[in-house]
């Protein structure tokens, strides 16, 4: 790909569509052996890279020829679940040209999607401690982030997010929306909600953080809105304080070990043991004095199984680790975990935690649904572009209060000599509001 293509994708402020939001130019300046499209999508509830890929598979196939000739990739491979059937026969159908890719259908569990987990299923590689899959010549990119990359180079900004919205809602469904459309429209686009107390997340169960839904909004990353009873194991544990989780690990740790048997990245051979951190909750060990000791929370991917499936208690080392992390932050100690010579637990192909048990664990088995593609157009008048949507330094504003934007138009640009992404007005309107946190347009 020429630097001019490089160029197109910073400027469009391409990020990975799902999870942190990498910057896309970024990804695809590096030099890999294989590229891995992850269309696994494998939190409960969210259905977007899979109908993407059986609607779309020309724009995705578009993205990927942009993608292997600036990586110079001579690999490709396209994951997703064989269980999505009508998604895997597409793809066999799809008439390649120029590039060819391999399919590979995973078994339905979870977390399927993990990058380093999908590197290690696909091709037995295992990502060092604290590392990314760049580290064994590897880039891992999702099927909407790869439509955007066709669109960027043909000149399209990123203004528009496809988004599941799910769970507790009259006709769940996805949408194409602009980017900082107000999380209640979405609701409301689905009839409302069917349960008296609510919480919303954005994102998937697993991994998705508690939102307020009247006052946030989609970003590039958002791929589901899920609306679920307050009583809700979900909700119940995403609402409990720190304070309270490390007085519940004080105090009710059966020490079953669990929580470490199922963890992903133990299972991959990396040196993290939750029981270990939660038996250590027991003598209230946590010090700022001694927070060094802790400094294996980095190795947590964060994918919730210890929180919301393993533990027969209701614990949360997940909490407990990202607690540590903020920590071990401020105290400035930086991960030490960097082992690059790893082996497999040799149960890991026996501890993978199968998605309907994981929907029963969950009390989400109620609220399976397809959610369709629908073709309908949510209309909104305001929208909230918050100035962090990615991995890196927030975007600095470009605009002021009551300057004219259209859509497309650079609102926020990358801070100098930082990791970000351009952020564009997703409506016409007016700029109606600038914070430190964020951008609001108004079409009146």
């Amino acid at each position: 790909m020429s630097p001019d293509s490089v160029e197109l994708i910073k400027n469009a402020g391409v990020v990975g569509a799902g999870g942190a939001g990498f910057p896309t130019h970024v990804k695809l300046s590096a030099k890999v052996d294989t590229i891995l499209v992850n269309g696994a999508e494998c939190e409960p509830l969210i259905h977007v890279d899979r109908q993407l890929i059986e609607k779309y598979p020309d724009r995705m196939y578009e993205g990927l020829k942009i993608a292997v000739e600036s990586t110079g990739a001579k690999k490709v491979i396209v994951a997703l679940k064989a269980k999505n059937k009508v998604a895997v026969k597409t793809l066999e159908d799809f008439k390649q040209d120029s590039l060819k890719f391999e399919i590979f259908q995973l078994g339905n569990f979870y977390p399927a999607g993990d990058e380093q987990v999908l590197v290690n299923e696909i091709t037995g590689k295992i990502v060092p401690e604290g590392g990314i899959p760049l580290n064994v010549g590897i880039v891992v990119i999702n099927v909407e982030t790869l439509i955007n990359v066709a669109n960027a180079v043909e000149g399209k900004s990123l203004t528009r997010k496809f988004v599941t919205v799910n769970g507790a809602v009259e006709t769940p469904r996805t949408f194409m929306v602009p980017i900082g459309t107000p999380v209640l429209k979405l609701i409301e686009a689905c009839g409302g909600a069917t349960t008296g107390d609510y919480g919303v997340i954005d994102g998937g169960p697993m991994t998705g953080k508690l939102i307020n839904p009247n006052t946030h909004a989609v970003t590039k990353t958002t791929k589901a809105i899920l609306v679920l009873p307050e009583t809700n194991i979900v909700i119940t544990q995403k609402r409990r304080s720190i304070n309270t989780q490390l007085k519940r690990a004080q105090a009710i740790c059966l020490s079953c070990r669990m929580c470490t048997d199922l963890c992903p990245r133990y299972l991959l051979g990396h040196d993290l043991f939750p029981d270990e951190l939660m038996k250590r909750m027991y003598k209230k060990e946590i010090t700022s004095e001694n927070i060094s000791n802790f400094d294996f929370a980095y190795l947590c991917c964060d994918c919730g199984l210890c929180e919301l499936y393993s533990c027969v208690v209701d614990l949360s080392a997940r909490s407990i680790f990202n607690y540590l992390k903020v920590e071990l932050e401020k105290a400035g100690i930086k991960n030490p975990h960097l082992r690059d010579t790893l082996a497999a637990n040799e149960f890991r192909d026996f501890r993978k935690v199968p998605v309907p048990r994981l929907l029963k664990r969950t009390e989400l088995d109620g609220y399976i649904s397809h959610a369709d593609l629908s073709k309908d157009e949510i209309l909104t008048n305001e929208v909230k572009l918050f100035l962090t949507q990615h991995v890196g330094a927030p975007s600095r504003p470009v605009v002021k209060v009551g300057d004219k934007v259209s859509e497309g138009t650079v609102i926020a640009d990358i801070a100098p000599d930082k990791l970000g992404s351009k952020i564009h007005a997703s409506i016409d309107g007016k700029v109606k509001e600038i914070t430190e946190k964020y951008i609001i347009i108004s079409k009146n």
